[in-house]
């Protein structure tokens, strides 16, 4: 028999460079990976700065009369620095701080209080922080219900007022289709 101590020293040295092979490719590959995520965070900060002076133009331009206002985002003050640094904590901080779109919040509120008229509508998204007053709510307002009855998600009734949709209508809209 022959000696093998000399082969497994051998082998279990090769096994070590493989080792340090594999964490020197790691440390690289972490390198990379976060060198592209520091410069995908500047575009998005690029991009958010260009378009946070556009919106300030805007409002602006209109007296702030239109502006919508994200009135949960500016309340809770969040901002970069604030956000969670796991993936699945930042998800649930979006979800938390993402204010409702002015649709969903109609159609919630429609879905909660029967019938109602555009101005309780209105009145009800200035109440939320969507508008700073009733005059800069109107034209929002009404154009986000035009756009809601158009699309088949609510109803004018005949006096005016605007309604969810009746079980009866969800079937004859699932049957036209």
């Amino acid at each position: 028999m022959r000696d093998i101590r000399s082969d497994l020293q051998d082998r279990a040295h090769h096994i070590e460079e493989q080792l340090n092979g594999a964490q020197a490719h790691f440390e690289r590959r972490i390198e990379q990976l976060q060198s592209e995520r520091d410069a995908r965070i500047a575009e998005l900060n690029a991009e958010l700065a260009a378009v946070s002076k556009l919106l300030e133009s805007e409002t602006r331009r209109l007296g702030g009369q239109g502006a919508l206002q994200s009135a949960p985002q500016a309340q809770q003050g969040a901002g970069p620095q604030a956000a969670p640094q796991s993936p699945q904590g930042e998800q649930q901080a979006q979800q938390q701080t993402q204010p409702l779109q002015l649709g969903d919040l109609l159609l919630r509120t429609l879905g909660d209080g029967g019938s109602l008229t555009k101005e309780e509508l209105r009145d009800r998204a200035v109440q939320d922080g969507y508008f700073p007053d009733a005059d800069a709510a109107a034209r929002g307002v009404y154009a986000t219900l035009f756009n809601l009855v158009r699309g088949g998600r609510i109803r004018q009734l005949p006096d005016g007022t605007f309604a969810a949709l009746t079980v009866m209508d969800t079937i004859r809209l699932r049957k036209a289709m």
